[in-house]
């Protein structure tokens, strides 16, 4: 589970932001909220948050961040000497040249609590920090300036560990499978989260896997697809092998390109999605998916198995940029009271999402905690980032109203001067 994690000097952010999955003291919406055991600092933690912002306000280069912290930790390994690292600082301040980009990561895995920082540019890291808890007390294994590492659990086994980690590779990245006591950190970045660029990009292939993984599954899907009042009977998907000659020579190519090898005949995929409906006489018509259903109705399964694959055995930290593309506001929250429902999502994974729909302010669905604004600050250019709660007092306010009259930021400053 996240706790919270902060960015610093990373494309739009120049300024340290964090986003905090922890809860306020208000007793309100407990649905929201997932107890935590057996950890004395951490009771509860919050099963998501929404942002919101003009364009080219941040949100997304807050959500983005996500996804290349994940990226380097696990990929960085893989790096050779001198390969650049993806090393994108804040540019708009002469005052942020050269400097390095800093993440910190606050997480639970495993029931243990653990902090994890690195700073790095487009050469080298810079620093590496990773830490865990003891009852109260925080317990450092290791810190890491450059190419020097201070070890506090087995030093002489993490020291010879650390002599084959190159300069642009992380330490938690390179050592993960020769030092068992990183597993469950590294299993984190690695499994728990997940990050999900728009929904249009995402692939009905999630889907479809979930659904054919047993009968009870394709049963969920079908029942939730007939809730939304979609009015399909059933639904099919599959994956077919092709052969290389099925495939256009400049998908090839380009396939190729990226696995670094020639690619085999039957290691290209399809797959069909095929949506059936019964005509008036009763007779059953099959049709292609993503041609004969709605933009709506296509974004709405693509992200209704992202979800429901959260809520099998193992715990997701879902982070899903412009959720509410295509979708109507009352899908939207169907999506979200699904994701909140304690029958469904047993094993309390986290959602993450960025969004413009104001239709869900005005449900009173959230917590204040969980509603957090970018706005670019006019002086700097850089993106700032707070929360409902910090920002606002009042509970008996209409937030979607108070947002839009701009009490919270968050709005496009237009100067309409005619044309």
């Amino acid at each position: 589970m996240l706790i919270e994690y902060s960015v610093e000097n990373f494309r739009s952010i120049s300024e340290k932001t964090t986003l905090s999955m922890l809860t306020s003291k208000e007793r309100k919406k407990s649905h929201n909220l997932i107890k935590i055991e057996g950890n004395p600092n951490v009771r509860k933690l919050l099963k998501s948050s929404i942002i919101y912002g003009a364009n080219a306000s941040g949100k997304t280069n807050q959500v983005r961040a996500l996804d290349l912290i994940k990226f380097i930790v696990v990929k960085s390994k893989l790096l050779n000497k001198g390969d650049k690292l993806p090393y994108f600082p804040f540019v708009l301040s002469a005052d942020y040249e050269g400097k390095p980009t800093k993440f910190e990561v606050d997480f639970i895995s495993h029931n243990t609590e653990y902090k994890y920082s690195f700073s790095y540019n487009a050469e080298e890291i810079v620093s590496e920090d990773l830490s865990y808890f003891k009852g109260k007390h925080e317990h450092c294994i290791f810190q890491r300036n450059r190419d020097t590492l201070e070890a506090f659990d087995d030093e002489n086994e993490l020291k010879g560990l650390f002599k084959h980690t190159g300069s642009n590779v992380l330490f938690l990245s390179k050592a993960n499978n020769e030092y068992k006591p990183f597993g469950p950190a590294f299993e984190w970045f690695n499994v728990n989260l997940r990050y999900f660029e728009q929904i249009p990009k995402i692939h009905p292939r999630h889907t479809i896997e979930y659904m054919n993984k047993s009968k009870e599954n394709k049963e969920k899907v079908l029942k939730i697809l007939n809730y939304a009042d979609f009015d399909i009977s059933d639904v099919s998907g599959s994956k077919i092998k092709l052969n290389r000659s099925e495939i256009p020579e400049y998908i090839v190519d380009i396939l190729e390109k990226e696995q670094n090898r020639p690619l085999k005949d039957g290691e290209f995929i399809k797959t069909e999605l095929k949506s059936i409906h019964k005509r008036d006489d009763g007779q059953e018509i099959v049709n292609d998916f993503s041609k004969f259903e709605s933009a709506g109705t296509n974004m709405f399964f693509k992200i209704l198995g992202i979800l429901l694959d959260s809520f099998e055995d193992h715990q997701r930290v879902l982070v899903i940029d412009e959720f509410d593309t295509s979708l109507h506001p009352d899908l939207i929250m169907y999506l979200l009271r699904i994701f909140h429902n304690e029958e469904y999502n047993k094993v309390n994974s986290q959602l993450i999402v960025t969004t413009h729909n104001t239709r869900i302010l005005s449900s009173d669905f959230f917590r204040r905690e969980q509603i957090w604004f970018t706005e670019k600050k006019k002086d700097t250019k850089n993106t700032d980032l707070y929360s409902l709660y910090d920002f606002e007092g009042r509970v008996d306010r209409s937030i979607e109203k108070a947002y839009f009259t701009g009490r919270y930021g968050g709005l496009p400053d237009i100067v309409d001067r005619g044309f």
